[in-house]
Order: C-alpha cells, then sequence, then structure tokens
C-alpha cells in the first residue's frame, strides 16, 4: 500500500503533524481548541447577555405599560369630568332657555298691556275733547252730558256760582 506507513497511519496525517510541529506544534493545537472554546463561551455568554437584555427589554415595556395604562386612566377620568360638566352646562342651558321664553311671554303680556291702556288713554282722551267741544254751556239746558264740573270749561261756571 502506498501512502500508508509501516504503523497504519496515512501518510498525509503524517504530513500534516509534521507541518503542525513545526509551525508551533502543541500551541497551535491548544490556540485551535481554545478558539473553538471561546467562541463557545461568548456564544453562551451573547445568549446570556441576550437574555438579559430581553428580561430588560420586558421590563422596561412593562413599566412603559403600566405609564400608558395610568395615563389612559387618567384620560378617563378628565373625560368623564368633562362629559358631566359638559351635561351640567346643556341643562342650565335648557332652563335658561325656559326662562327666557317666559320672560318674552312674560315681555310680549306686559307690552299688550301696556298698549291696550294706551289706546284706552287715547280714546278717553280724544273722547273728553270732543266733550269739550260739544259741551253747552247753558245751566238751564236739562240734557246736559257729561254733568256740570266734569271738563276744565264748566270750572269757571261752578266757581261763579
Amino acid at each position: 500500500m502506498e501512502g500508508v506507513l509501516e504503523g497504519g497511519m496515512p501518510l498525509w496525517i503524517n504530513v500534516a503533524l509534521a507541518i503542525l510541529a513545526a509551525l508551533g506544534g502543541l500551541e497551535l493545537v491548544k490556540y485551535l481548541i481554545s478558539l473553538r472554546a471561546n467562541r463557545r463561551k461568548d456564544k453562551a455568554q451573547a445568549a446570556q447577555e441576550e437574555a438579559s437584555a430581553g428580561t430588560q427589554d420586558a421590563e422596561w415595556r412593562k413599566n412603559e405599560l403600566e405609564l400608558m395604562n395610568q395615563f389612559v386612566e387618567t384620560a378617563k377620568q378628565q373625560f368623564e369630568d368633562l362629559k358631566q360638566r359638559y351635561d351640567t352646562l346643556l341643562e342650565e342651558k335648557k332652563e335658561d332657555r325656559k326662562l327666557k321664553q317666559e320672560y318674552r311671554l312674560q315681555l310680549a303680556e306686559h307690552e299688550r298691556k301696556i298698549e291696550g291702556l294706551q289706546r284706552a288713554f287715547t280714546e278717553e282722551q280724544a273722547r273728553r275733547k270732543r266733550s269739550e267741544r260739544l259741551y253747552c254751556s247753558d245751566e238751564k239746558c236739562l240734557k246736559r252730558k257729561p254733568p256740570i264740573g266734569t271738563y276744565e270749561s264748566d270750572m269757571s261756571v261752578v266757581s261763579a256760582k
């Protein structure tokens, strides 16, 4: 068999071992082994740090969620307060509208009464003026309307007696 030494080891392994021995031998093997071990250790450490970061992230998110819940509760409370104020204002506005309508009705009623009184006064004044023109100053007049002493013009007659 070609390529095999007497001990049963292939030739290429012997060559590789010789090169290894020449390059640093056992130190190179130690370095390669420690490199592989460090990679595993670094991966484990990275996984542990990632888990730790995940835990911190979860805590941060939990705190953020709590703050958001507090904010939502505060906003809900403020909304309820504003809604209650708004409802109160609407009720007051309805009451004010009712009072305003009542005042308008009262004002219209008073205006109607004043107009009636004004009309009655104007009519009475016109009737008196007509009566003044039609007044009979003769004391012997039996059908006198209005009676003597009712108007200004017959005051002189009454005072003359």
